[in-house]
């Protein structure tokens, strides 16, 4: 007696589902792409290296870049940019002012400098500023010129 063979066949649900899946992912891989290619990215992070390569592939877009001591980001690392990601890209050429890390804040030397100098300084870069003496230009500092600061360091001047 010979043995009847089943039949496996998939029904109509499991291929529409199978489509629709597909069809789903090929959407998502186009938008994505499109959205890579024509909008600008978060840059936020990003190596200055990698940033100019970024530049290079794409000629209309002019980046200039602002130095500036940060806490937060490591060295040569993008801290923000004037337009926001997911802007659109048009063919018309494109200025993009981005803020670079120049890593952790350094201690300038103040001595023979005034006061307002100083505290400018210690608020910009959240120090704690402690004053010996009333009038006059400063004679010493306690953290020297060209140390890595840190968020907080305690800073005192001396005035003469």
């Amino acid at each position: 007696m010979k043995k009847k063979r089943k039949k496996y066949r998939l029904n109509a649900r499991f291929y529409c589902l199978v489509l629709s899946l597909g069809i789903i992912v090929a959407l998502f891989m186009n938008v994505s792409a499109t959205l890579r290619l024509n909008t600008i990215p978060n840059f936020h992070g990003w190596s200055t290296k990698k940033v100019m390569q970024y530049e290079k592939d794409h000629e209309n877009i002019l980046m200039i870049y602002d130095l500036e001591y940060s806490y937060d980001v490591i060295q040569n690392c993008v801290i923000e940019q004037s337009i926001k990601p997911r802007t659109k890209i048009s063919n018309d050429p494109l200025i993009l002012t981005l803020k670079v890390s120049k890593g952790r804040p350094i201690m300038e030397d103040f001595v023979g400098k005034n006061l307002k100098d100083v505290e400018e300084f210690a608020n910009h870069y959240e120090l704690n500023l402690k004053v010996k003496g009333e009038e006059g230009i400063i004679s010493s500092q306690t953290i020297k010129a060209g140390e890595v600061l840190s968020r907080g360091m305690t800073l005192s001047v001396t005035l003469k």
